[in-house]
């Protein structure tokens, strides 16, 4: 969780730092939104971010966390866990 001292995560941190661990060019859209957990075991409120490069199949994975409460190393082990289940 954000330090309380710290403000809340932004769509736009997020989106800066999916673009820059992915390497994403400006023509690659990242959309940000926050869903509903539908598994009781997680977090009742899911990131997910939305990767859509033009002439590609888009990719999407999700955080198990408010996008207020996400930190940079949430974006490295989602990308590196397969982003939820």
């Amino acid at each position: 969780m954000a330090a309380a001292d710290e403000e809340a995560t932004s769509a736009s941190q997020l989106e800066a730092w999916v673009r820059e661990e992915l390497h994403l060019g400006d023509d690659t859209s990242v959309q940000i939104t926050e869903k509903p957990g539908n598994d009781p075991r997680c977090s009742p409120v899911v990131t997910e971010v939305l990767i859509a490069d033009p002439g590609q199949d888009p990719y999407a994975f999700h955080i198990e966390r408010p996008l207020r409460e996400l930190e940079p190393m949430d974006v490295i082990a989602a990308l590196a866990f397969g982003g939820g289940h």
